[in-house]
């Protein structure tokens, strides 16, 4: 799923303008349209839960990126799932290698 306008130079720290009930519609038809989700969960998101467990619930594959350094707990709901591929990064570098072991495994 690509989400581009998460880059967006142009959202406040608040993120989007906009009616929530457009900005959940058209991110939750981004994902029904998806093959598979990549999700970074080292900061916890709400969104970004919701996402991984719709997703995961729809049977697409989902990978979850965590950074090692952050000093953050990797959360259990993510790590115990068996339905999801959790991945420990420390470097960008390190993406590249593991986004294309997922993708030719999806």
């Amino acid at each position: 799923m690509l989400t581009e306008h998460v880059g967006d130079s142009g959202l406040s720290q608040l993120g989007e303008d906009g009616d929530d009930r457009e900005i959940h519609d058209r991110d939750i038809e981004w994902l029904r349209e998806a093959d598979c989700l990549v999700a970074e969960v080292t900061t916890p998101s709400l969104g970004v839960g919701y996402e991984v467990g719709r997703a995961s619930e729809w049977g697409k594959p989902v990978l979850c990126l965590f950074r090692r350094s952050s000093g953050r707990a990797r959360s259990a709901m993510i790590a115990g799932s068996g339905a999801l591929t959790l991945r420990e990064y420390e470097s960008a570098a390190e993406l590249g290698e593991i986004l294309g072991e997922f993708f030719g495994a999806a």
